[in-house]
Formats: C-alpha cells, structure tokens, sequence
C-alpha cells in the first residue's frame, strides 16, 4: 500500500470527523430555541442611559469579555469582537481579526478620558485571545495571561512593541487601583475533551481556530473600590474557586460541566451578584444581538442560583453599562476576610 494512498485515507477520515462535527453542531442550533434577553427581562440590569454614576461600571462585550472601569481606569478580559463564523470554525478555514468589528466594539465603548490599563485573558482559545493583539495596538495595554497565550500573541503579524505578562496561578498584579489575583482553573469539555488541548503543529501565526490552543486556564479575583470581583469562563467540578466571598460572581456556564460546578462555586463565593458569562451565541456578530447558545441552559442557572438567598442574579447586555453597587457594611466584611497575597 503506498504511501501516498495512505496519506490520502488519512486525510479523508479528517474531512469526515470534521463533517461529523460541523452537521452535529448544525443540528444542535437548529434545535436552539432561539432565545434573547427580551425572555428573561427581570434579570438584566444596566444604568440609565446618560447616567455619570461613581463606583465600578461593568460592560459586557459578548462571549466571556467584559470592561471594568473605575476613576480614569479600565480594565479588559477576554475581548473579542471579531466573532467568526461557525462554517470557518467547522471547516477549519484561515481567521483572522475583523478590523472594522474590533473598531466597532471600541466605538462602543468610548467614555471620555480613560486609561486601559490591561487586557486579563483566562485562555488562549480563539473566541478570548483572538482579537487581543490588535487591541493592545489600539489602547496600548499590557497583556496578563499564561505563558502559552502570550507566546499565541507573540506569533501574530506586528506584534513588536506589545507589553506581555507571562503569569501563573498565586501571581498578584497591582496596577493603578486594580489588584488582581490570578487563580487556578479548568476548562470544561465538550464531548469529553478539552477543545483544541493539543499544541499546534502550525509554524508561524495562528491560522485555524484550532491553532489557538486552550494553555493553562486562570481565573481572576480582581480587587478595586472596596470590592472584589471573580471572573472565569468556566470549568470543573475538579477546580473550584477560592472560598472568598465577592461582591460580584461572573461564572462560565456555556457548557455542562461548567454548570455542574456551580452550585459549589457559588457557595463558597457567596456572591452579593451572580453574573452568568459565555452563555450567548458567539458564532453570531454582536449587531445581531444577544441569543442563547445552543448548549446554554439558562432555566438550570436560574434554579442553582436562586438557592444562594443573599445573592441577586443578573444578566447584562451587550454594551450596556452597569455600575456595581458598594453594600454599606461590605468594607467591614473584605476587611476581616480580604487575603494578603504576597506580589510576583
């Protein structure tokens, strides 16, 4: 049997999985029932429109990215703008950053004077670190995020001149009124696998969604104002987070194990406000508005939450601030729990 006859074998059982996986995703959203935020409006909350109001604002940017703002300062996680299209992600075709995407999701957050001070990225996957090289060209923002990340925007086109932070779990990073704690975390499977877990064989810049490897996933306590806000895109019940109560819990829940993690997430958190995050329709471009993943399950997420009797669910929408409020006697309680990590 020649060589060549086995090459072509091989790359014909490719096609076919990756078929299989692309009809099966099509299936899963023909099924989705196609849901919005307008289904669930007692739980999305933002400011009024036009409103200056002190304290922390949160913006949500779509999939797991969100803006923090506080006196002059922003803070970044997870941007992503570009929002490729599920045929390219199937097919594995070339992506790349949509410029005029990215520049849209920066209109939008325009506010005046401030200071991005860093991009927080929790893992390397596409729909998290694809659009972070450009933003870093844009705002002039420092990176945070682990080694294997860093090293992804490191392979992209202009990259000379970005300021990384290759960093591990137990780091603290202190920059202008942030204090940010990077934390341990998983990352939950789909069809009992890691997605793109396996190093690329890509020389050079990402080219594939699957190029941009999942690494080491993190999870940030991000400390500003008196309060204290726990961001990550998901995980196991293998990995929980601190037992440190926050004034804001933005928890993954696209996938089932993220979900089945969640109840013991939040009570060891006792968050004062439970954020479900990555639980929209990513291959969709953010004009399109908000619609529920097909494998999101927002009913689940209501019932766990709704057994946390201090805590208040919300949901935002995209690009529509909302400023977190500060509990009267929340200082005395970060006070007597807050940890006094070393720096790294």
């Amino acid at each position: 049997m020649s060589r060549s006859f086995l090459f072509h074998i091989r790359h014909i059982r490719v096609i076919r999985r990756r078929m299989r996986c692309f009809i099966l995703l099509l299936g899963l959203t023909a099924q989705a029932l196609g849901s919005g935020l307008a289904s669930y409006p007692q739980f999305v909350v933002a400011d009024p429109p036009g409103a200056t109001r002190e304290g922390v604002r949160v913006t949500y940017l779509g999939t797991n990215g969100y803006q923090f703002e506080f006196n002059g300062h922003a803070l970044l996680v997870d941007p992503y703008f570009s929002r490729v299209d599920l045929w390219s992600v199937a097919l594995g075709s070339h992506i790349q950053p949509n410029a005029s995407r990215i520049s849209d999701g920066l209109n939008h957050l325009a506010s005046g004077k401030r200071r991005t001070d860093a991009i927080l990225v929790t893992h390397g996957h596409f729909d998290h670190l694809l659009d972070v090289a450009a933003l870093m060209a844009k705002t002039k923002a420092r990176l945070i995020a682990s080694a294997s990340s860093v090293g992804l925007v490191r392979q992209m086109p202009d990259a000379n001149g970005l300021v990384t932070d290759a960093v591990k779990p137990g780091d603290v990073r202190r920059i202008g009124p942030w204090t940010i704690h990077v934390l341990p975390a998983t990352h939950d499977r789909l069809f009992g696998k890691v997605p793109y877990n396996q190093p690329s064989s890509q020389a050079g810049s990402p080219q594939r969604a699957a190029d941009w490897t999942c690494g080491e996933p993190f999870a940030f306590l991000i400390e500003v104002n008196g309060q204290r806000i726990y961001i990550d895109s998901g995980g196991t019940p293998a990995q929980l987070p601190p037992n440190e109560h926050v004034d804001l819990a933005i928890l993954g829940v696209a996938l089932p194990d993220s979900r089945a993690r969640l109840h013991a997430a939040l009570e060891r958190l006792q968050p004062r406000y439970i954020l479900p995050s990555h639980q929209d329709d990513f291959f969709r471009p953010l004009s399109a508005g908000f619609q529920f993943a097909p494998l999101s399950d927002f009913p689940f997420v209501q019932l766990e939450s709704a057994q946390q009797k201090h805590s208040r669910l919300i949901l935002l929408d995209y690009f529509r601030p909302w400023t977190l409020p500060k509990a009267a006697n929340h200082e005395k309680r970060l006070n007597q729990q807050a940890p006094n990590p070393r720096d790294s």
